[in-house]
């Protein structure tokens, strides 16, 4: 399990299921759309597996195994740990949280300081 955290108050405004899961959101130079991957993985936490996207902008992953065209976007693979994954979000910037089951629009706490973290190490992917 996962949790969505408000940073302000350390409140917990959303639980969902892992081990996997991806942000979605508008780039705001490009305006293109972005997705990055990750993975809960037990021992390592949250990690980043890829960032797919249409256009490469500032900000964006640039190190990793390589790039691919899948689908029209760009494709960057990754094996990057992330020790602390926080973010803000923006109405313009679409920002979303999509699991399997679920997607949790993140622009509902525009400007608002969000972590997700890990809720129970026991059910991270081995």
């Amino acid at each position: 399990m996962l949790e969505l955290v408000d940073l302000r108050g350390e409140t917990v405004l959303a639980v969902f299921d892992g081990p996997g899961f991806a942000l979605n959101w508008r780039h705001s130079v490009t305006l293109t759309p972005v997705r990055a991957e990750y993975r809960l993985v037990a021992g390592r936490g949250i990690v980043q597996t890829a960032e797919r996207f249409a256009a490469h902008g500032p900000g964006m992953a640039h190190e990793g195994a390589g790039w691919r065209i899948e689908d029209g976007q760009i494709v960057l693979d990754l094996d990057r740990d992330i020790d602390r994954l926080i973010l803000r979000t923006a109405p313009d910037h679409e920002n979303r949280l999509q699991t399997t089951a679920t997607e949790i629009d993140l622009t509902q706490w525009p400007a608002t300081p969000l972590e997700i973290r890990a809720a129970d190490c026991k059910e991270t992917e081995k």
